[in-house]
């Protein structure tokens, strides 16, 4: 089943952004519906888990997140962690192929980025967190968000390096602070805490995540307004959301939001029959605030197997040529300490 669409973005209705007015309802991923694999077992740039993916529908390239770490470099694992160094690994549709790759330093933790295509043989613009902030347990995550372009050189080409303070660096992203406002968003709440952003292409939109009021929120704007200007008005807010126990990415489709939680396997693994791992999938209707939360066994065989990050995947629809339709993308870890694997599923009926 499909949801097609053109994949080109609306024009922001400023009058609707002016107030929370919900989302128009649309279709839903069917929870139950058996995963496929994108790719398995592809290798990053650096060794360590990956965070969070997204994808270039315009150019068919996949951006992959994670802490960023070169054991030759001298600079220990502890200090990336701390200090929220993170790499972008750009690779090819597949997976197969590392195209590219770029370092964000200071940037946070990468557990949920946004790509925003702009054109067929033009650089994506990232959606990601920055400002990071340790922790007692010595793991930076971002404070803040920002929108920046992708800027990593070709494979065989020394990588770039970025870090958010740094004004020559600013001015090459092309980087805009798009932080929510807590005086724009209804409600009590004078501070927004870990706010953490996601795009829907197909849609037109962006929904940034955050902790306020001692609650989980999310908010949801037109992209097109987004990156015209500083976030305003919400067009949809919702307040009091699940907090999962183990968080692992988040995506927009429409009017849901989609969750994704766990942990690696704990009891064998695919070794142990017995062993269904604890990768949840969790669907919330933004509009009425209903839920569905399930169980998935995606990508059972793989070892380690820790989910990581979610997505929406827009591929070419063969029945409305120049149309998409969607893959609801989530990832999973793989492999051993020191030598971690990418590996990504996706569901695509819809209800």
């Amino acid at each position: 089943m499909s949801d097609s669409g053109s994949g080109r973005l609306p024009q922001q209705d400023g009058a609707a952004a002016a107030a929370p007015s919900g989302l128009p309802a649309s279709r839903a991923f069917d929870l139950n519906d058996p995963s496929q694999a994108v790719f398995r077992h592809r290798r990053l740039w650096c060794p360590s888990v990956m965070q969070c993916a997204g994808y270039d529908h315009l150019n068919r390239h996949w951006y992959v997140a994670q802490t960023m770490y070169l054991p030759g470099d001298g600079v220990p694992w502890a200090t990336r962690v701390r200090d929220g160094d993170i790499a972008v690994t750009k690779l090819s549709a597949d997976g197969a192929t590392k195209v590219g790759r770029m370092y964000l330093r200071g940037f946070g933790h990468g557990a949920q980025i946004g790509v925003e295509p702009t054109a067929a043989g033009s650089p994506p613009f990232l959606w990601i967190e920055y400002d990071s902030q340790a922790g007692p347990d010595g793991e930076g995550f971002g404070s803040r968000i920002c929108r920046i372009k992708y800027l990593g050189p070709p494979a065989g080409r020394p990588p770039r390096s970025f870090h958010w303070n740094d004004a020559a660096d600013r001015a090459a992203l092309q980087f805009l602070d798009r932080t929510p406002d807590p005086a724009r968003l209804p409600g009590p709440g004078a501070t927004v805490t870990s706010p953490r952003p996601v795009v829907d292409v197909h849609h037109g939109r962006l929904l940034v995540r955050f902790a306020r009021n001692g609650q989980v929120q999310c908010a949801v704007w037109a992209l097109a307004g987004a990156t015209a200007a500083p976030l305003g008005a919400p067009l949809a807010h919702r307040a009091g959301i699940f907090q999962p126990r183990v968080p692992q990415g988040f995506c927009l489709y429409g009017s849901y939001l989609y969750v994704l939680e766990g942990t690696a396997y704990t009891s064998g693994g695919p070794q142990n029959p017995d062993d269904a791992g604890s990768a949840f999938i969790t669907r919330l209707d933004l509009n009425t605030g209903g839920s569905v939360r399930a169980l998935t066994r995606a990508l059972k065989s793989l070892t380690y197997r820790e989910p990581e990050g979610m997505n929406i995947m827009l591929i070419p629809d063969p029945a409305r040529p120049g149309t998409f339709r969607p893959r609801l993308t989530f990832g999973f870890a793989s492999g051993e300490p020191g030598a971690r694997e990418a590996n990504i599923a996706y569901k695509d009926a819809l209800v």
